[in-house]
């Protein structure tokens, strides 16, 4: 990046090299389009983007933009099976470099001097906006810090582009007439050059192969090179930028200002859950700021004895991000963590800065009022029991579906329970490769009603873990197996699972004995989903009768849902697990106990027109030869109602992005918590 004001022994009229003698109207209009480019893109980040999220809680609004998604823009074929249409970075792509290349090419009559000069002014506007974007938590309302990763990786794409293209029509004219070495011995000159290198630093170690591969290396460069360029920029540009400086540094040190408030020393415990998994735990005391919402997060960094070790720290900040898998009630902070180059000792002192609000719109505090946009609620057992909970929390949902891939069960699992507790129908999908994950289960005191788990047994990283996404308006053909599990379950049923249905089966006595023909077979009686048997209204008057209809089996016997379920793998994932590493002591791998009711499922998950029939409150009413609680012509859902639907997903991109297309081809809410967005 160069001096747009530099001296050049060459005609005024000639190139960028006449910068000199650009008259006091030019440069007041490369001002202007900076300061323009600055309001612009504070009103998109401060102002547009919370009011969207505010206006999306609106019935009127919900309705729009139901009908604009579900009923037209799904129905156009073209344009709906497109991936531009459902590509979000390429719209926030083409938002960003709009509003940039806008500024820059306004009103300039077609002159490079004061192009060349627009780009790396308007670069250095939107810094500020870059940088705010990195707040934790954000001071936005309604809106996730999270949820701003992707238009600040967007954002500082464009901001590394403008200044590419400044410094290279810079560049260019100076070798075209020689006078390159010359200008670059200027120190003004060469602060921008080495800004340049860093942003380009930048984006090289910001690609998603060399952050997975190098986390470390990524965030060192990214950090300090942040730091470098707001100070490099300040003694490059001329005029000079002091308010933009001013607002960077601003930022930053708010962010550091804010981190060491939030910052505590604790003492973990570290469990082994699985060759995969680990439970840590501290005390909730330890909190800084205590959580108030379930699937809170917090961060963590290790502390170090060295005091040059802990000064670096808290200069290069590298903390990992972890979502608590407890509830806010309880008085120890539990975490399920993928094991992983961040390695968490027991009986270890790290450091804790948090929790971080979720910020999801359908739950809220008893103290607080739940999205005032909606109707109070009324369907929620007001009983003086529930009110007096802890677990009691004011929520606008009538139904939620849950998406979780890998160690992100730790978001599902407090709002599988805290959902329960207060009357919502919600289903928990989670995805795991290795079926020795479910002994997770055993570590939670959970109601685990509505928890699907799906196996899928092959090889790779959580990171590439995903569901499947079927558009909910293709029929699913007669025998389709992916989406068996959804069928309503009867006699008939049970009687004819094959040996290649695996997944979970009751406990029983061991008198009884495991015969080989129940070994690796499914048991659905302890797969019986009551919600698509029976209606909320008749469930009470209905389960006398339950056990009649079950056949008589060792399984039967008893309250099927109280004793502990076992899980026997399928023999080619049993077989793939062999060579894998195995937790000391841990008891025969093919065989895992788990909490009663929970459904699993050794396939890779889809989500289908079965769910979306779920989502619209038409699950089947006990077993029926038709299934008419599926039809596809049926009367159309009432728009407000499906207002009080909620899909979200946490975990690897891939699976909440399929999750997110699924939600908005539906045109339901969604709400998303990707740590690698």
């Amino acid at each position: 990046m160069f001096d747009p004001t530099h001296n050049a022994a060459v005609p005024a009229a000639t190139g960028p090299a006449g910068a000199q003698s650009t008259d006091v109207a030019v440069r007041r209009a490369i001002n202007w389009s900076a300061v323009v480019a600055m309001g612009l893109a504070a009103f998109a980040v401060a102002v547009a983007l919370p009011l969207w999220n505010y206006l999306s809680l609106t019935a009127w609004f919900f309705r729009l933009r139901h009908h604009l998604r579900h009923d037209i823009l799904r129905r156009m074929r073209v344009l709906h099976g497109s991936r531009l249409y459902h590509n979000q970075a390429l719209k926030i792509c083409l938002f960003w470099g709009a509003l940039a290349f806008a500024c820059s090419f306004v009103k300039t009559g077609g002159d490079i001097v004061q192009i060349t000069k627009r780009f790396g002014r308007i670069a250095v506007a939107l810094m500020p906006a870059l940088l705010f974007l990195t707040l934790r938590p954000s001071p936005l309302p309604h809106t996730l810090y999270l949820s701003l990763i992707p238009i600040h990786k967007w954002v500082s794409r464009v901001v590394v582009l403008l200044s590419l293209l400044h410094t290279a029509l810079y560049s260019w004219y100076f070798i075209s007439v020689r006078i390159f070495l010359l200008k670059i011995k200027k120190p003004a000159n060469l602060w921008g050059v080495i800004a340049m290198a860093l942003f380009l630093l930048i984006a090289v170690t910001s690609l998603s192969g060399v952050r997975r591969y190098n986390f470390r290396l990524f965030y060192y460069v990214h950090y300090v090179s942040t730091w470098l360029t707001v100070v490099l920029l300040h003694f490059h540009a001329r005029p000079p930028v002091s308010g933009y400086t001013a607002l960077n540094c601003s930022i930053l040190v708010a962010q550091i200002a804010y981190r060491l408030f939030r910052t505590t020393k604790v003492r973990i415990t570290v469990v082994p859950v699985s060759p995969n998994l680990i439970l840590v735990e501290f005390p909730l005391s330890g909190l800084s700021k205590k959580p108030h919402m379930p699937s809170s997060t917090i961060r963590m960094a290790p502390y170090h004895n060295h005091p040059l070790k802990r000064l670096f720290q808290q200069l290069v900040p590298l903390q990992h991000p972890y979502t608590i898998a407890s509830l806010p009630s309880d008085d120890m902070v539990r975490l399920i963590i993928r094991r992983g180059k961040f390695q968490l000792r027991n009986n270890t002192e790290y450091l804790v800065t948090g929790a971080f609000e979720p910020k999801i719109d359908f739950i809220a505090q008893r103290s607080r009022s739940v999205n005032k946009l909606q109707d109070p609620v009324t369907f929620q057992n007001q009983t003086p029991a529930l009110l007096a909970s802890p677990l009691h929390y004011l929520i606008s949902a009538r139904r939620a579906l849950i998406v979780t891939g890998g160690s992100a069960i730790s978001f599902g699992l407090p709002l599988l329970r805290i959902l329960n507790f207060n009357g919502v129908t919600v289903r928990l999908k989670w995805v795991t490769r290795d079926y020795r994950d479910l002994t997770l289960l055993n570590h939670f005191k959970n109601n685990f009603d509505g928890l699907e788990i799906y196996v899928t047994g092959s090889a790779g990283e959580e990171q590439d873990l995903q569901i499947d996404y079927i558009d909910f308006d293709q029929r699913p053909s007669q025998g389709s197996s992916s989406n068996e599990e959804f069928e309503p379950i009867n006699s008939t049923a049970l009687e004819s699972a094959t040996e290649t249905n695996y997944g979970t089966f009751k406990s029983f006595e061991p008198s009884s004995g495991l015969t080989s023909q129940n070994q690796g077979r499914s048991n659905q009686e302890d797969e019986i989903d009551f919600t698509q048997m029976f209606s909320a209204r008749t469930l009470k008057s209905k389960n006398s009768n339950l056990a009649e209809q079950l056949p008589q089996t060792p399984f039967a016997k008893g309250d099927i849902f109280r004793k502990p379920s076992i899980v026997v793998p399928p023999p080619e994932q049993a077989d793939d697990m062999q060579d894998l590493p195995s937790l000391p002591g841990e008891p025969d791998p093919k065989i895992l106990k788990i909490p009663a009711g929970v459904q699993v499922f050794f396939k890779r998950p889809n989500l289908t027109n079965h769910d979306y029939q779920w989502c619209l409150e038409r699950e089947c009413i006990g077993p029926s030869d038709t299934n008419d609680c599926f039809r596809l012509d049926g009367p159309a859902a009432n728009v407000d109602d499906l207002s009080r639907v909620w899909v979200l997903a946490a975990g690897p991109p891939q699976l909440v992005q399929n999750t997110k297309r699924w939600a908005t081809d539906g045109g339901l809410h969604f709400h998303e918590e990707s740590f690698t967005s």
